[in-house]
């Protein structure tokens, strides 16, 4: 098992990416996840980062874009075209810094979403979904597919929003390159309380973890207690899991974390000692 750490350029600010990521590393950190959006101001900075850190020897993961026009609903319809060109920079992007650094990354990637709720709506979704991962396997050769667990958005549905969903669709697509990225924080989101069974945890190959505060806000160092990342990870452990766990902080909300770098190290220390049966 591999802990990584959700990378952006921001979070190293003016420094140096070794003095950022020593103490995590010490902690018990050893890769790195990268989200991807091209479209954004920050693109050719976070491009720069990612080849930095693989010519460094990370290895090196990827979130899909995810934020609007980054969706896959339409894409069944009028908007396939639309979004194969919309993906194509990122995925240009991956294959070649998975060939640079030699490995296998995971690349995460969140089902269609629209506004609406209903069986008619979810099934068109999954559709779009089903459809875009097929097209997503086809135009990659390196990247392993991730396909996540997504918590409730008011207003909205969006597929995988549970585990029998998220599940259902790698099944049923039933490829080698396809399986799911389970984060916990979701998870408890969803109304989990418990790891999930066998079939499900199986099939995980990356996970994210981080904490979720009183307010119900996530994407936090594990400082809180509100989300059992001790017994999840001890659950993958059981399963036979060997793939990556990241940590996605928010550094925006984080920053209300008093000691927020040293809060973080804390976690991926505790994470390794929860991993090898020490007191988490």
């Amino acid at each position: 098992m591999d802990l990584g750490f959700a990378l952006h350029p921001k979070w190293l600010g003016d420094g140096r990416l070794a003095d950022f990521l020593s103490p995590l590393e010490k902690a018990g950190m050893t890769v790195l996840e990268f989200t991807l959006h091209p479209t954004w101001d920050e693109w050719p900075e976070l491009k720069a980062l990612a080849t930095e850190c693989t010519r460094a020897g990370y290895r090196c993961h990827f979130h899909a874009p995810y934020k609007d026009p980054y969706n896959a609903d339409g894409f069944n319809g009028t908007r396939r075209t639309e979004i194969e060109q919309l993906y194509a920079p990122a995925i240009e992007l991956i294959e070649r810094l998975a060939l640079d650094g030699g490995y296998v990354p995971s690349l995460v990637i969140h089902g269609a979403h629209a506004p609406g709720s209903g069986a008619d709506v979810r099934a068109r979704l999954r559709a779009d979904t089903t459809a875009f991962l097929v097209w997503m396997l086809a135009q990659t050769s390196q990247a392993r597919l991730m396909l996540e667990n997504l918590p409730p958005k008011p207003g909205f549905t969006r597929t995988g929003e549970s585990r029998a969903e998220v599940r259902a669709v790698v099944r049923d697509i039933d490829a080698a390159r396809l399986n799911i990225c389970w984060d916990f924080g979701h998870d408890v989101l969803l109304g989990y309380n418990s790891p999930p069974d066998d079939a499900f945890l199986s099939a995980v190959r990356h996970a994210h973890v981080h904490d979720i505060d009183a307010a119900g806000e996530d994407h936090f160092p594990l400082v809180y207690g509100n989300v059992p990342w001790a017994d999840d990870l001890r659950a993958l452990r059981r399963a036979g899991f060997d793939g990556a766990v990241v940590m996605e902080i928010n550094g925006y909300r984080a920053q209300r974390v008093e000691r927020l770098h040293e809060r973080m190290a804390e976690s991926f220390a505790r994470m390794r000692a929860a991993w090898n049966g020490n007191a988490a």
